[in-house]
């Protein structure tokens, strides 16, 4: 629980951090990728915030013991691509290049779709881990990506905030999905005794 708790504060503090730092970084117009950029002095920021996230999605795919092994290699594709991503970053803050894009793109892909996967079926499964929540969620995960990439493509003035609605979404599902397996987890409370 931990580790997927850690995921969203380390991506969100390191945007924001690495964001006041730079001085001109528009976040509504700029990716988060401009922020890691080689060609940065601050770049260790958005860095460091990478590779944390990168590692608890790792740490979160392999605890979730309780869903099923498709989805959590999803989550855990999701975090090796975000660690790759961390490694190679752009050469400059307006370029992307094509080692940094293509792990970029994996992580979308397997962070939207992840959830749509790790259903079990089997009775008594916390609501988190039945087939609707995943793909209704997955469903919402994707259209935010389609939007996204609909804005790269047409040049559009929102990367930076379309960008950061989609990581926020992606990066709080594997700890609402885990808050939910925890819960059924723990003993329910006695019931209250009643004295005539």
């Amino acid at each position: 629980m931990l580790s997927a708790a850690v995921a969203p504060v380390a991506l969100m503090t390191g945007w924001l951090a690495a964001g006041s730092a730079t001085p001109g970084y528009d976040p509504v117009r700029s990716s988060v990728s401009a922020l890691a950029a080689g060609d940065l002095p601050n770049r260790w920021i958005m860095t460091l915030a990478l590779v944390v996230t990168g590692l608890a999605y790792l740490v979160t795919a392999v605890g979730l013991r309780t869903a099923d092994g498709a989805g959590r290699g999803l989550l855990g594709l999701g975090g090796v691509a975000t660690l790759i991503m961390a490694w190679i970053p752009n050469a400059h803050a307006a370029h992307n290049s094509l080692g940094h894009m293509i792990p970029s793109y994996i992580a979308f892909v397997s962070l939207s779709i992840w959830s749509a996967v790790v259903a079990r079926n089997v009775p008594g499964a916390p609501a988190v881990l039945r087939p609707r929540f995943g793909q209704v969620t997955a469903v919402v995960l994707f259209l935010l990506f389609i939007v996204l990439v609909a804005d790269i493509v047409t040049g559009g003035a929102t990367l930076g905030l379309r960008e950061r609605v989609l990581l926020t979404a992606q990066s709080v599902v594997p700890l609402v999905v885990t808050l939910g397996v925890v819960r059924l987890r723990s003993p329910a409370l006695p019931e209250p005794a009643f004295q005539a």
